[in-house]
């Protein structure tokens, strides 16, 4: 595929992750000053995501755009970490640095373990070997 192709692939999936972040964003309640479940929803879910999508790629064989619609795009514009790193920095602000360590905690291990699981369901689910799935995470574009 060209390299403008591959450009259009990754703005397609970026405009679509983006707009579904900011529709969750105006959909969840906050738990006070800072604490953005919005964003931990989304940052949690995208790492799920990526686990699944990493299981799925190394199982079939997908056009060459998949990936970095997807992964690139898609995700990339579904997660946030600057918003993750404001959310922190503003519950320093506002509760203080305790509930700014549990949140930054929070969306530490719940988006490895989410990103973990969906790799190891995602091996079972689409019937690929680890050894597979590993190579997929080495390669580019994720």
């Amino acid at each position: 595929m060209t390299e403008g192709g591959t450009r259009l692939a990754v703005a397609a999936g970026g405009a679509v992750g983006t707009l579904g972040r900011w529709l969750v964003d105006g959909s969840l309640p906050e738990a006070g000053p800072g604490w953005g479940w919005a964003t931990l929803t989304v940052n949690v879910t995208g790492a799920l995501a990526m686990g699944l999508l990493v299981a799925w790629l190394a199982a079939r064989v997908r056009h060459s755009l998949v990936r970095p619609f997807a992964a690139v795009g898609l995700l990339g514009g579904w997660t946030t970490y600057s918003t993750f790193v404001l959310d922190a920095h503003a519950i320093i602000g506002g509760d203080g640095l305790g509930r700014a360590v549990g949140y930054v905690l929070a969306t530490l291990l719940l988006g490895v373990g989410a990103s973990l699981g969906g790799l190891l369901a995602g091996e079972r689910w689409f019937g690929v070997s680890p050894e597979r799935a590993d190579r997929m995470v080495e390669e580019e574009e994720l």
